[in-house]
């Protein structure tokens, strides 16, 4: 029989998104950018639980600079920041820029924020090669949103180290190409596991939007209730032990979120049992899984 994973196992299948430190990120979030003392404390509660990997990207407001300042000369950290493709010297000036902010010589992982800037100028990566070359990158890649884009990739053989995809229980559109990727080599992060939040919301206060998600997200409701577990960990889980998948990356915005997150790693066999009838609640279409197309919110 299996047993559950500790606290440290599931902490170490976690990288700490930050965009929320850096802007008023998430459907949910109702308090806006979290204070200077508010980052440093998740930082260190994330450090004493060995959830030592942090995901930002030079997109999200001032978040490099604020983890430069709290946590680029302490080692126990390491960092993957996101850029955007362009022409190579481009690129290269994007890196260097990332790293004064992180204050850091190297990084984990540099991955392109976007796929399609980088098909059509493929000579960006030439870029992100010379720095793992020079040792300032250990690993190279790019966010995806698409499984044709995944598909690219693979067809293409490109000297790739690293991708990161969007996966929950609605949003399973990479679930047949994550263990592809990862035969290949490269390391998969999943984000959106809570899908900014929506999932957590009760459905009777779903913006009209999203109402016709209603019965699903009532249906993931009753399917935690009954088995007994905590939403959130049934969320984290399902996408942290997808197969093929590394790492997933998770936002808090405080010590207490953070700690209700690592304390999910009980329930993984309780999780992995419900697996089956998670994947019933992936979503055909688009219209609900892709953030970017949300209307703005009032």
């Amino acid at each position: 029989m299996s047993t559950a994973p500790d606290t440290a196992h599931l902490a170490q299948r976690l990288a700490l998104g930050t965009a929320q430190f850096g802007l008023a990120y998430g459907l949910n979030n109702q308090t806006g950018q979290p204070s200077t003392e508010a980052v440093a404390e998740v930082l260190a509660a994330a450090q004493a639980a060995d959830l030592t990997l942090l995901d930002t990207a030079a997109a999200y407001g001032n978040s490099e600079a604020r983890l430069g300042e709290l946590a680029g000369k302490n080692p126990a950290f390491e960092l993957i920041t996101k850029l955007p493709a362009g022409p190579p010297a481009q690129v290269a000036q994007h890196l260097a820029e990332s790293l004064g902010r992180l204050r850091r010589k190297n990084l984990y992982g540099v991955m392109f924020h976007a796929f399609k800037p980088l098909q059509d100028e493929p000579a960006a990566w030439q870029a992100l090669q010379a720095a793992r070359a020079a040792g300032k990158v250990a690993r190279i890649g790019v966010s995806l949103y698409h499984p044709h884009e995944a598909e690219w990739l693979l067809a293409e053989g490109w000297d790739i180290d690293l991708v990161q995809v969007p996966y929950n229980v609605l949003d399973q559109r990479f679930a047949a190409v994550l263990p592809r990727l990862a035969a290949h080599g490269l390391e998969v992060h999943v984000r959106s596991a809570f899908l900014q939040g929506l999932l957590l919301r009760e459905p009777a206060t779903l913006p009209d939007f999203f109402r016709p998600l209603t019965p699903k997200l009532t249906r993931l409701r009753h399917l935690a209730a009954d088995a007994g577990v905590p939403l959130p960990a049934l969320l984290l889980l399902f996408a942290a032990y997808a197969p093929g998948v590394v790492r997933t990356v998770i936002g808090v915005d405080s010590v207490a979120n953070l700690h209700e997150n690592l304390a999910a790693a009980p329930h993984l066999t309780t999780a992995e049992a419900l697996r089956p009838a998670l994947a019933e609640l992936a979503e055909p279409t688009d219209t609900f899984i892709l953030p970017y197309t949300w209307p703005p919110r009032p």
